[in-house]
């Protein structure tokens, strides 16, 4: 059984470009834990590509090297030929996840993540926001910047505790922005106007928190609910940007499981195209848990996962691809761990 894994940064996805250093340091984490959890299934040669600038993963059987002059479309459609299954991380920005993801659905792979149709739903927050407030799914409200700043809404009692601007299809904290008043937000508006399309939604307050879930034909099974670090970083121009620093994985278990649970449900019932392993982003205020956005991949929070649950996450997600009749494993632990992105503080 050969099985296609690829974390687009570590892979070659930035082959022609200079590797952001916070990306690579969260990819390369990512795509070590995903290549150990899958090597270790029966029975199963895993196959990767890697950027030359990245070092090459330690546990592989088949590691193809692409340099700048590699053009990875052709190299991974080709693989993809030879595999029998395969899980693509990717950024959903400007397309990429969609992109990948119809590539293994043109190919004889199974695909071990979300159909492309929830890829690219999912991929729009403002797309994601109107399918939630559909499904009468607590979520922040969202407005596209032009058409706010064009009506009144931007004063409504809903922005009280600010303005959170973001691209309408970044992948985490990307290009993430807070502004305290209407009058900051359209000044930056204004010297950025090729961003009238990004989002924004007002500030919510309360614990910034994530569901790690397995998804299938509209269920979920919650494998995590974890703490997310988040920081706010002011800049010499009075701007202040939202940084995702890391989580703490299953540091909100015993608070808050069965809520989240419920709300697993509920979102895989919505989208019955969310498949494999998914993260949604939300805020916990109180009793209430605002849906701030949904990751149609594998995030952050799996590095820590086979340490939290005493068992092989990539089992859990293979069992699920290739059984229809999976049955949740009962006896996982929830052990809390700790994930520090930042290189600051270690």
């Amino acid at each position: 059984m050969k099985i296609l894994l690829l974390e687009y940064i570590t892979a070659g996805g930035l082959n022609h470009a200079p590797l952001p250093a916070s990306l690579l340091r969260e990819g390369t984490l990512m795509r070590d834990a995903l290549l150990r959890d899958f090597s270790q299934l029966d029975e199963v040669e895993i196959i990767t590509t890697c950027d030359t600038r990245v070092g090459l993963p330690a546990v592989v059987q088949q590691a193809i090297v692409l340099d700048h002059k590699s053009n990875q479309i052709p190299v991974w459609q080709s693989l993809l030929q030879s595999c029998d299954a395969a899980l693509i991380v990717a950024p959903e920005t400007a397309g990429v996840l969609t992109e990948l993801t119809q590539l293994i659905e043109a190919s004889p792979a199974k695909n071990l993540g979300c159909n492309s149709k929830a890829v690219e739903l999912t991929s729009s927050k403002y797309a994601s926001y109107q399918a939630l407030k559909n499904a009468s799914i607590l979520t922040i409200p969202t407005y596209i910047a032009s058409e706010l700043m064009a009506s009144n809404l931007s004063l409504n009692g809903s922005f009280q505790h600010g303005y959170i601007i973001k691209p309408n299809d970044g992948a985490g904290c990307e290009d993430t922005l807070y502004f305290a008043d209407i009058e900051g937000l359209q000044v930056w508006l204004d010297l950025n106007p090729e961003k009238q399309n990004y989002i924004v939604q007002p500030y919510q307050t309360g614990t910034p928190a994530s569901i790690s879930m397995l998804c299938k034909d509209g269920k979920a099974w919650v494998l995590a609910c974890n703490e997310q670090k988040i920081a706010m970083t002011t800049t010499d121009a009075n701007q202040q940007f939202i940084h995702y620093n890391g989580s703490v994985v299953n540091g909100l278990s015993l608070l808050h499981r069965a809520t989240f649970e419920k709300l697993a449900d509920s979102i895989a019932h919505a989208l019955p195209g969310l498949n494999g392993y998914v993260g949604i982003d939300v805020i916990v205020d109180g009793e209430a848990i605002y849906v701030v956005e949904i990751n149609p991949r594998i995030t952050t929070s799996y590095i820590g996962l086979r340490e939290s649950l005493a068992c092989n996450p990539a089992q859990l997600i293979w069992d699920l691809a290739d059984d229809s009749s999976f049955e949740w494993t009962p006896n996982l632990t929830a052990k809390v761990v700790d994930i520090n992105l930042n290189n600051k503080n270690e």
